[in-house]
């Protein structure tokens, strides 16, 4: 059991921090600050959903955000969350990475996922109805020039380890 919790810690430790992404040098201090900040209210606590979404970022052109959205798969309370901690994320790091590979960057897409699971209890899955939703905004499907930044996916595993 002690052998799996360490690769379990160690696999945990790779998907926190193995996103490394030489082409947008900013991506990693956004990561890691939305995992930092990233808490579910109450009341999800105890179903702990899973998340699959695209957060789209509308930039001005001097880098300023102008809105942000999220597909229409995205728990109405992630949306809340989210926007809640809008001011605490750096996405003018963000817009810079992207007109440097890009030259524009008016529309940013940020595909999340994040899973749970409840050791030996159960493990949150991805309906088929989110999937559905993934690529639609207020019901209609996304559409424009949009460029995609790299994805940022969680799984959050607790329970107990030793029974």
């Amino acid at each position: 059991m002690k052998i799996f919790i360490t690769i379990l810690a160690i696999l945990n430790t790779y998907t926190a921090f193995g996103q490394k992404y030489v082409d947008f040098p900013s991506f990693e201090k956004f990561y890691s600050t939305f995992g930092e900040l990233l808490k579910y209210p109450d009341g999800l606590e105890t179903k702990q959903p899973s998340t699959v979404t695209l957060m789209k970022i509308n930039f001005a052109a001097n880098g300023e955000v102008q809105s942000i959205s999220f597909s229409d798969s995205a728990f109405p309370k992630f949306v809340d969350l989210i926007q809640k901690m809008e001011n605490k994320f750096d996405f003018k790091s963000i817009y810079e990475d992207i007109k440097i590979k890009h030259n524009s960057a008016a529309q940013v897409i940020i595909p999340i996922q994040i899973d749970y699971e409840q050791i030996g209890e159960w493990q949150s899955k991805i309906s088929s109805d989110n999937i559905k939703k993934l690529y639609f905004f207020d019901g209609k499907p996304i559409s424009g020039e949009y460029f995609f930044y790299p994805n940022i996916y969680y799984k959050y595993v607790v329970g107990p380890v030793n029974r």
